[in-house]
């Protein structure tokens, strides 16, 4: 193009399917209003070529791309609120940094009674710092979220002047069917944080509908209680009016005050996860490692349970549960020396150290000799560990998250750690900014974005296009 537009919403007003977007470095104070659609072979694509920051995308269209933006100062509303907010299909909302919505970090919302399904959407490698109530919310059909940094989530943003009812302060929520959530890093969600008077502060929530969902790989760190009912959970599930099935949770980390908390959940498998707790949690708060109510054919397998002291690692409260529940092969182990609560299932290794590197620094991993090395029951579609390292690695699987590696066996490649990266934290040039600034002392990465075309005029700051042939 000869002239630059100046204006993102131009854009978007303007683009067809297979066009990119750039947007140069600068603040824009704009909202981002996606109407028109891509197509699967051509999305429309916006792209921040280093860091250019705005209050927001609000997508209402199919197969748009999201890439790289600083979103911030989003106004107080329950759709315009979001940092994103994508109502369609094919979405990809990736590389951002999200900071300070108060609606909440990044969703992709299923409007009731519209006779249309959001489906294939992707969420990835975006960090969401100080949102309010949640980092990422997804509903609809087969999408995914993955290697995305949440922390800092906040109960009652101050951008509302009255808050929504339930403000709560999560980590990601989750409806419809057919999702994976793979590697995201879930932390430092605390009662410190002074919008947080009295959040249920989980890891992982939903309230139905929700069915065959897997979570896997993902590291979640929320050791925090001041209350009963104020604590961190790994896992809240509960079905409302509509059901919840098929969750399986496999090959997670889970640091928590409660690690998975579940009622009225059919089918629920939690295999070869690793579970610390603390001791010093009060104990009358009902500190636990997995609690199973009306959630028949249940299977809890080949888990560890650090320091998850309080009550018996596994609690079930109905006999329709006992009576189809498979449990065992599980680890659990008081790093005070004291027996565990409770009398062990099946196969347990109980009592026993389970000989973890450094489980008071979070690194769950299997020292040498650990009694977890080849003791876990083989569970069908379990491949591969935490950190894509195959299973098994020896004669039979490991028990936790990880397997043990043994010398001779060739090291795998390594995935993305889910706190690998980190989008460039930008200022304002001069525009006056009333949102606290995001935090720094953090690594900064960014991908290039090759093959675009990108124009810089003098004055101000300008974008451009180049239209795919």
């Amino acid at each position: 193009m000869a002239q630059p537009w100046r204006t993102v919403q131009h854009a978007a007003d303007t683009l067809e399917a297979g066009d990119n977007c750039v947007v140069l470095q600068g603040d824009y104070d704009e909202r981002v209003y996606v109407t028109r659609s891509g197509r699967p072979e051509a999305p429309i694509t916006f792209r921040s070529a280093g860091g250019a920051r705005l209050k927001g995308f609000t997508v209402l269209a199919d197969h748009i791309a999201i890439r790289g933006f600083v979103i911030a100062d989003s106004d107080a509303h329950w759709r315009d609120g979001w940092g994103v907010f994508a109502e369609g299909s094919g979405v990809q909302v990736e590389f951002n940094h999200v900071y300070y919505a108060p609606a909440g970090g990044i969703v992709i919302w299923d409007a009731p009674n519209d006779g249309r399904t959001p489906s294939g959407c992707a969420v990835r490698h975006n960090r969401l710092e100080r949102n309010g109530m949640v980092g990422v919310q997804i509903a609809g059909q087969d999408h995914v979220v993955e290697g995305n940094d949440i922390w800092g989530t906040i109960q009652y943003h101050p951008h509302w002047a009255t808050p929504p009812l339930g403000a709560d302060a999560d980590g990601i929520r989750f409806f419809g069917s057919g999702h994976v959530v793979r590697a995201n890093h879930i932390h430092d969600i605390t009662f410190e944080d002074p919008e947080n008077a009295d959040p249920h502060i989980d890891c992982f929530q939903t309230w139905g509908p929700a069915s065959d969902i897997v979570f896997e790989q993902n590291v979640c760190s929320v050791l925090v209680s001041q209350a009963e009912d104020e604590g961190g959970q790994g896992f809240m599930i509960q079905a409302g009016a509509e059901a919840v099935t098929g969750i399986t949770i496999r090959n997670n980390v889970i640091e928590a005050f409660r690690m998975v908390n579940a009622f009225d959940c059919e089918g629920l498998t939690i295999v070869h996860n690793s579970f610390r707790g603390l001791l010093s949690f009060e104990s009358a708060w009902h500190p636990l490692g997995v609690s199973l109510s009306r959630c028949p054919a249940a299977t809890v397998k080949n888990n560890v349970f650090y320091d998850v002291g309080a009550v018996p690692y596994v609690v079930v409260h109905d006999g329709n549960t006992r009576q189809t529940a498979q449990v065992g092969n599980n680890a659990t182990y008081l790093s005070s020396g004291q027996r565990p609560v409770g009398t062990p299932w099946p196969d347990d290794l109980w009592g026993e150290d389970p000989g973890l590197i450094d489980p008071m620094a979070g690194d769950m991993h299997l020292r040498t000799g650990s009694p977890c090395i080849d003791r876990a029951d083989p569970v069908p579609g379990v491949t591969e560990d935490l950190e894509g390292r195959p299973r098994p690695q020896g004669a039979r699987p490991d028990i936790g998250a990880y397997e043990y590696e043994h010398a001779a066996v060739e090291p795998p490649t390594q995935r993305p750690s889910p706190t690998a990266i980190y989008l460039p934290m930008v200022r304002a040039n001069d525009a006056p900014r009333t949102t606290p600034a995001p935090s720094e002392g953090r690594p900064a990465a960014c991908l290039p974005l090759p093959g675009l075309a990108i124009a810089a005029l003098g004055g101000a700051t300008r974008w451009t296009r180049r239209r795919r042939i």
